[in-house]
Formats: structure tokens, C-alpha cells, sequence
């Protein structure tokens, strides 16, 4: 499957190739698969959802770089709709990085951000994180909630909005 970015560009994820992963649980129309989720967080990913020094960096590109600072709540949102489990890394150059292990396969809708700019993103060591963590700060529940109600309303519409 190929997924474009608002400027244009193809864009994948990590773990792609298990994209036909289906929900575990709940039952979507619009969502059913790894696929379908991600082809509506390219629409509904926006600069209120992302880490806030992404928001404020003057290079922060949405059009061509939907994924930047977006991946804890994302991997908040695979594990709620796919299950497994949450990890995260610490990145070269410091911060860190959240991505999802399902059915034993890391999975990580926001690897884009590194590759686009070649910069390694390896998956171990990592630790496996509590859900709940994810949603201990403030700003990073904000953040959630924003992008879960946009993709709420996507659904309904049947479409995405941004």
C-alpha cells in the first residue's frame, strides 16, 4: 500500500509489512487495520498534537512531516486499538521514542521522523513502558485527547479532517 504526505512524498512506517494486523477488540468501520489507522493519522496529526518543542521549532513542516513529535500518543492510540504493548528508546541525540510491539512485532506508525533524515532509530535495547504512563502528563493527555477526538470525528464523518 503507499501513503503520501500532504506536500506529496511517500511516506511508510516501521513494521509496514504487517500492516493488515487487525483490531483487537473493537470495531471500527473506518479503522480495521494497522493501514486504515495510519492512513487517517497522516490526515488528523496536526501541530497542537505534537511534543511541545516540535510545535516550536520554525523548521516543524506538518505538510511533509506529519509524524514529528507525535509518537507517544500514537503509541497510545495503536495499543488501544491493536493491543501488544508500548516500548520506548532513547534516541541519538537524546529524547526518547515510543513505538508498539503487537503480536511480537515492533510496529512504529512514527518512524518516519528519523528516517526522512537518515537518523538511526534502533528498537533494542528498549523498555517496555505502562500504558497509563504515557498519560501522567498533563500535556501529553492534552495532546491525546485532541487527537483522539479529531480521529473520533474523522470516523464519523467517514473521512479524514484535519
Amino acid at each position: 500500500m503507499n501513503f503520501f504526505t500532504d506536500s506529496g512524498r511517500e511516506i511508510h512506517y516501521f513494521g509496514e509489512e504487517y500492516g493488515d494486523i487487525p483490531l483487537a477488540g473493537r470495531k471500527q468501520d473506518s479503522v480495521s487495520t494497522l493501514n486504515d489507522l495510519f492512513t487517517l493519522l497522516l490526515k488528523n496529526w496536526v501541530r497542537e498534537t505534537a511534543y511541545p518543542s516540535a510545535q516550536l521549532d520554525p523548521q516543524y513542516d506538518r505538510k511533509n512531516d506529519p509524524t514529528y513529535g507525535q509518537c507517544a500518543i500514537t503509541a497510545v492510540i495503536v495499543y488501544e486499538y491493536f493491543g501488544g504493548s508500548i516500548h520506548r528508546i532513547r534516541v541519538p541525540g537524546g529524547g526518547t521514542h515510543y513505538f508498539n510491539r503487537i503480536n511480537g512485532l515492533y510496529i512504529d506508525l512514527t518512524s518516519d521522523q528519523f528516517s526522512l533524515y537518515g537518523i538511526p532509530c534502533p528498537y533494542e535495547p528498549n523498555q517496555e513502558m505502562d500504558p497509563s504512563y504515557c498519560g501522567t502528563n498533563p500535556d501529553t493527555r492534552k495532546r491525546l485527547a485532541l487527537l483522539k477526538a479529531n480521529l473520533e470525528q474523522a470516523i464519523l464523518e467517514n473521512h479524514p479532517v484535519r
